[in-house]
């Protein structure tokens, strides 16, 4: 069994790493509504993922969350679906909802057995079409998205990061928030929620993925049933600016924290750009770098890592936790500052390519991140083909290639520091130059 079990995953590895997967075909609605679909015949579980293509650029500084407030409210039922319709629905089959709400695009993505993929899709799309909007349940979404809002900015380690925008991102399109704030969020409307809904879910918006043992031939009318009559049309997004940092900058927050929190944030290739994945590959051999002179020869932190977004724009990052930030601060610069001038070995690169290639390959073995990779690769470089062809020119990557990008990139940095300035001052905190 163990070694039928290895057979697998090498299957795996290599139809991911391999190029363009077999048995993908391109599908379009009558509405326009594009629908990329793969056949896997492993098992009778099903995928699908509807992309709403905008994110943070769908929303303003006033708007911010309203699109998750007004997609939230919506999935809690239709009118043909009512609320404990809908509940007595999910509990029956036993599928799975997730949604995501990102910088460039909301997601829901459906897991279910074959046989009740029709109707948990023609569900879903009433809900899109003709939400219930029950009082009740409009106010049980507004009670989750602030709860779930005051423990990220009561967590230090989760609002690092947003700090960290202060710094790296003003007035980017990015700092509107697909969560929004709890201001915002407290004082959202019914009459708001409709608002949103029929500007957002027009079909030039859409993009839907599949990945699973259902036929194109047999997906196609289930999908023009569920999303046929979502209206045409759709608003036309600019491109997202790279971000414009002049300067090393930094944020400070105080709190009463017995260890600082420390990120700071710079610019990296945006996707589908040719230094991506080699500047991929560079952060994840300077979180090497970080763990062995941060924590082991420094013993100043139990956490601390590196790496890169996925983004249609994109930023590299660094990240520590400890009580003597200014230290570790510089340090952590000074790591960067090193990988610039090339102190990497060729088996420190190499074994960062394995890396990437093992993780994203076992990844992509999941059908929620097919459907991911398709549809988010489709969106943001317009063409799903580059998330399976990522790594078809990094195999012998070199250092002095690794050197050439971070220097390409890595320029000024945006630092976040959360820590008590009763005991570090403020004048102490940053900002240290990457270069």
């Amino acid at each position: 069994m163990r070694v039928a079990i290895i057979s697998l995953l090498v299957a795996v590895l290599l139809s991911v790493t391999a190029g363009v997967p077999d048995g993908v075909e391109e599908l379009t609605l009558s509405n326009g509504i594009p629908v990329i679909t793969r056949t896997l015949t492993s098992n009778a579980i099903e995928g699908v993922s509807i992309f709403i293509v905008g994110g943070s650029r769908a929303l303003t500084l006033e708007t911010q969350g309203l699109e998750r407030f007004a997609l939230e409210c919506a999935v809690m039922g239709s009118g043909e679906y009512p609320g404990p319709v809908w509940r007595e629905l999910m509990d029956l089959t036993q599928a799975e909802w997730t949604g995501n709400f990102n910088y460039d695009f909301t997601r829901y993505h459906l897991r279910c057995i074959t046989e009740d993929m029709p109707e948990l899709l023609d569900a879903f799309g009433t809900c899109l079409l003709d939400p219930d909007l029950d009082p009740d349940a409009i106010e049980q979404v507004r009670a989750s998205m602030l709860q779930d809002l005051i423990e990220s900015r009561s967590d230090p380690d989760s609002w690092i990061w947003f700090i960290a925008n202060d710094a790296f991102m003003p007035g980017h399109t990015y700092r509107n928030l697909p969560n929004g704030t709890p201001e915002i969020v407290e004082g959202f409307t019914e009459q708001d929620v409709r608002n949103m809904l029929t500007e957002r879910i027009r079909s030039g918006n859409i993009v839907i993925t599949h990945a699973g043992q259902t036929t194109p031939e047999e997906l196609l009318p289930m999908l023009e049933v569920a999303f046929g009559e979502i209206p045409e049309g759709g608003e036309e997004y600019p491109e997202v600016g790279l971000f414009t940092v002049h300067s090393d900058t930094v944020a400070v927050q105080h709190r009463e924290v017995p260890t600082a929190y420390a990120v700071v944030k710079f610019n990296a290739p945006p996707r589908g750009h040719p230094d991506q994945q080699v500047f991929s590959a560079a952060m994840t051999v300077i979180d090497d770098m970080l763990w062995q002179v941060l924590r082991t020869d420094n013993a100043l932190t139990y956490s601390t890592f590196s790496g890169s977004t996925n983004y249609e724009q994109n930023w590299g990052y660094m990240y520590v936790s400890s009580p003597t930030p200014v230290e570790a601060c510089s340090l952590m610069a000074g790591v960067m500052t090193a990988a610039i001038d090339g102190a990497m070995d060729q088996d420190a690169v190499t074994a960062a390519i394995e890396r990437l290639r093992t993780y994203d390959a076992i990844s992509a073995a999941n059908k929620a991140t097919q459907c991911w990779l398709m549809g988010s690769y489709q969106i943001s470089t317009g063409n799903w083909r580059n998330a399976f062809t990522i790594f078809d020119e990094i195999s012998e990557m070199t250092p002095e290639q690794v050197a050439s990008v971070l220097d390409r990139w890595v320029v000024n940095g945006g630092w976040g520091i959360i820590a008590d300035t009763t005991v570090t001052p403020v004048s102490d905190l940053g900002p240290w130059p990457l270069r």
